[in-house]
């Protein structure tokens, strides 16, 4: 079972006994510090998920970290597509950010997928320590128009 199922799993768990949840709108790295350059530095990830035309956030840490937040509601934000899965992980898109020469630390890591027909994956949106945002397809791995 590929981890987003699982997360989304014990996440409906927590909503309800017949609750089901298949797809993500937002996922958000909490980072160990203001800057970072390790996978090992991203303690979790703050998930948005819609339900019955609602959306609840959570928190889920990574391991070695344990634990999970109960889903809130809250409201959803305008121009952004779910998805169900995706290729690489997020210490795979760290290591496609050290590639290349857009700062040796970044200060925030998203994976979502902008609602626009032409976009096919997710992205992983990196902010770099030098504030150039690097984005890099979560299907790919094609880095997108860093800036």
């Amino acid at each position: 079972m590929n981890l987003i199922k699982e997360v989304l799993k014990k996440a409906a768990k927590q909503m309800g006994e017949h609750v089901k949840l298949e797809k993500v709108l937002i996922k958000t790295g909490r980072l160990a510090q203001e800057a970072v350059d390790s996978a090992e530095s991203v303690l979790g990830f703050d998930y948005l998920i819609e339900y019955d035309n609602k959306c609840f956030e959570f928190y889920v840490a990574n391991p070695p970290l344990i634990g999970m937040t109960q889903p809130t509601p809250v409201k959803r934000p305008l121009g952004i597509a779910s998805f169900a899965d995706y290729k690489i992980d997020y210490k795979s898109a760290i290591k496609i950010f050290h590639s290349g020469d857009w700062g040796s630390k970044f200060t925030s890591i998203v994976l979502s997928k902008p609602l626009t027909p032409e976009v096919t994956e997710p992205y992983w949106y990196f902010r770099s320590d030098l504030g150039v945002d690097v984005i890099i397809g979560a299907n790919t791995g094609k880095v997108h128009h860093p800036a």
